[in-house]
Order: structure tokens, then sequence, then C-alpha cells
């Protein structure tokens, strides 16, 4: 029987298991880097990385708001644009207004200012709900302004098709299909970007709770639960950010162009180009928010109790191993027999099941996040390079007013991603040298 196993047996009195879930309060009972005090058994060591700061809800979806209606109005530009300047133009203005539906306008901008209206909403109502009935204010708020934001979107779709074919309302409500596709009949998607149960909730007093928190377990069972959880509540998290920034892309950049008259002539590449940036500056701030550097502090900390096997491959049926057991919390090198194959712990402590690829993966993303982040900083930083080097081409007013606006969002979420990636890098090689240590000992 493992040595770890028959330990914790002698000792009479196991740590018990800790919550999954736990408020601020608790967070300093979780960063002592604890775990199981069995002989033989080194527990991992948690540097936790430093508080920065991070935009709220409200600042965000304020930043987003500014950012996809600016798009919008960019997109229009390019659809739009006169030639006021010419001595013989018969327009004084830079747009041909008189082109542009203003129920369009107005259908794009229900869809795009509906967070940003309900997050303010939330805000008011929050300084005077009491916490006890928040749930049920916060889902009769969602009821109301889902029912104004549908009484509105009708009403513009309505005289939309007045003037354009019935075959482009398909544009306009092709969305709402792949919404019920990837979040059912609920309505908290639709308002809240991090909606599923670890919503950080903030309070007038400033405190958060229901957000996810290691535990620093010495149970088998609750450490896989923990990456169980955490692995869903992250594609939970991508999923969001994914339709997020598709949507606003697609109502920003690619409904104007839709609803352009035939006879209209536009830099089809150009229009094209613009909504492509677009999607990806919106990706990649919604990243930025939704993946903090204290949640991928929280992965980080749960990959290093998770640990890893690697399969050992060849006839090695004659070294001496045992059976793997799932409540058994496993020690680096141990070899283990399962599923008829041999497999050895590489991590410092493992409670992972060998050969599952849920595991492995989410140790090999998650055991050192900087590498991520450093991927993540080096696709914002060709996103900005590339716009730059097409300003620097570009000499037409509105492509130069275009790119330049656009880059000036790209630069806030490159400062974020770079500062993210040099605090992790320095945190985890400092954590990475004291795990050694601590081994060597």
């Amino acid at each position: 029987m493992p040595s770890g196993r028959r330990n914790l047996s002698r000792s009479g009195s196991g740590r018990p298991p800790q919550p999954l879930f736990a408020s601020v309060d608790d967070v300093g009972k979780s960063k002592s880097g604890g775990g199981s005090s069995d002989s033989g058994m080194i527990s991992p060591k948690h540097i936790p990385v430093p508080t920065l700061p991070h935009d709220s809800s409200m600042v965000f979806e304020v930043i987003m708001f500014v950012y996809t209606v600016m798009a919008t109005v960019l997109q229009f530009v390019h659809l739009y644009r006169s030639v006021w300047w010419l001595s013989q133009s018969y327009t004084r203005y830079t747009i041909n207004f008189y082109l542009i539906d203003p129920y369009l306008v107005g259908f794009i901008g229900t869809i795009l200012a509906r967070r940003f209206i309900y997050n303010g909403l939330c805000k008011i109502l929050l300084t005077w709900s009491p916490p006890s009935v928040w749930p049920v204010v916060q889902q009769l708020l969602r009821l109301l302004l889902l029912g104004v934001v549908l009484t509105c979107l009708v009403w513009c779709a309505y005289h939309i098709m007045q003037n354009h074919p019935i075959v482009n309302i398909f544009y306009l409500c092709y969305p709402i299909s792949v919404y019920f596709i990837l979040f059912g009949l609920t309505i908290s998607p639709f308002f809240d970007v991090m909606s599923h149960p670890s919503l950080i909730i903030e309070e007038t007093k400033g405190r958060i709770i229901s957000k996810p928190l290691h535990s620093c377990s010495t149970s088998p069972q609750t450490i896989r639960e923990e990456v169980d959880f955490l692995k869903t509540d992250f594609n939970n998290r991508m999923k969001q950010i994914l339709f997020s920034s598709v949507l606003n892309a697609y109502y920003a950049g690619f409904v104007p162009c839709c609803f352009a008259q035939s006879y209209l002539y536009y830099d089809v590449y150009w229009a094209t180009q613009h909504l492509t940036f677009v999607w990806l500056g919106c990706f990649t701030m919604y990243l930025v928010h939704c993946y903090p550097i204290k949640y991928y502090d929280t992965l980080h900390q749960a990959a290093l109790h998770l640990g890893k096997w690697a399969k050992i491959e060849g006839r090695s049926c004659h070294l001496p191993s045992h059976l793997w057991a799932e409540s058994t919390l496993w020690h680096q090198g141990a070899l283990v027999k399962h599923c008829k194959e041999l497999y050895k712990a590489e991590g410092i402590s493992n409670a992972a099941e060998p050969g599952n690829p849920t595991h492995t993966r989410f140790y090999a993303i998650f055991n050192n996040p900087s590498v991520l982040l450093c991927s993540l900083g080096g696709f914002q930083l060709s996103l900005v390079i590339l716009q730059v080097v097409i300003l620097v081409r570009v000499s037409e007013w509105y492509q130069v007013m275009s790119l330049t606006l656009l880059l000036v969002a790209n630069y806030y979420t490159l400062f974020k991603l770079a500062r993210d990636y040099l605090i992790c890098f320095r945190v985890y090689k400092a954590e990475e040298m004291l795990q050694d240590k601590a081994g060597g000992g």
C-alpha cells in the first residue's frame, strides 16, 4: 500500500477538505501553500501574485461600449464618406448622412448598449438593495430590460423592412440562433459577461463573493473536483468571450455592409479588414477582462496539486509499482499501473488520473500560465505592429483615422498583457526555485 495513505491512517486525523468556493475573507487561508503533511510527501508551495488594478464590470462595459460604437461609426465612414473638399462637391458634410438608415443605427445601438445599460442600472440598484434580495432584484431587472430591448429591436426591424428586402432581416436575427445553441433559454449571458456560477459580484462595500479560489486540499477527490469545476468555468468564460467578440464585430462591422445600398461603391477590402481588426480587438479585450492574473494564479495552484503522469513505454513490467487508487495522493516519482499501462508521477503531488487527457491538458496549460500569457502578448504585439505598418502605408484620411483609433484600444490591451506576463514570469520563476529547493531538501 502506498506510504502516503498508510501515514494518513496512522495520524488518526486528516486535514478536512476545504470548500471549493470561498469569500475574500478566506483568501489568506488558501495562500499559505498548505498540503499533505505526510512524511515523504512534499506539498506544493504557492507564492501569490500581487494584487493588480483590474477594471470593474462597469468600467469594462463603458470601454467596450465606446470601442464598439466607435468601430460602428468608422464602418459607416468607410461606406458613406463624401468628397466634400472638392469645389464641385454638392455636399458640405464628411459623410452622406441621408444614405444611412436611422432605424438600422438604432438596432445596432440597442444591441451594443444592452450590457452598458444593465451594469449601470445594477450599480444604481446595489446602492439601496439589501444583499439578501439582490438575486431577485437582479432577475427582475433582467426580465424588464429584456422586454425593453426586444421591443426596441422589433420596432427598428419593422421600419428596416420597409426599406430593405425581407431576406436582409435574416442578417439581423442570425446571432439569435447562435445564442440559443450556446446558452439555451437563459437570459443572464445576454447581459452578463460572466454569468455562470463563478460570477464575480461587486457590492458597494467592495467585497467579492462567489469567486473561485484554490482550497489547497489534501484530498485527491476534492482536488479532481476542483479541477473539473475550474475547467468548466474556464470553458464557460471562453464560450462567452468568443460569442461576445463575434457579436460585437458582427453588428459593428458586418451588418452596416449588409444594408448598404446596391448602387453604393465602397472599398470591400478595407471594410473587411476593419471588421477583422474589430473582432480581434474585442477578443483580446474580453480575454484580459475575463481571465485576470488572479484567475490564472488560481488555475496554476490547482494544477500544481493535480500533478502529471508520464506514460512509460517499452517493456517495463519488472519495475516495482502500485495499482493506481483514486483515494491516494501520490508523491513525485511514484510508479503506478492503470488500465494495463505503467505511469510515472512527475508532478510535486499527483491526484490526477493517469491517462486522463483532461487532467493532462489542464496541467500542461496552467502549470506555468506565463507561457500562455506570453503567447497572448505576442499575438497582441503582432496585431499592433501589423496595424502600425498598415498605418504608415495608407494616405486616405478615413483610413488614418480608423487605424489610429483602433490602435489606442489595442495599446491598452497590450499594456495589460505585458504587465501580467512580466509579473507571472518572475513570480512563477521564484516559485519553481522554491519547489526545487524543497524537493532537494
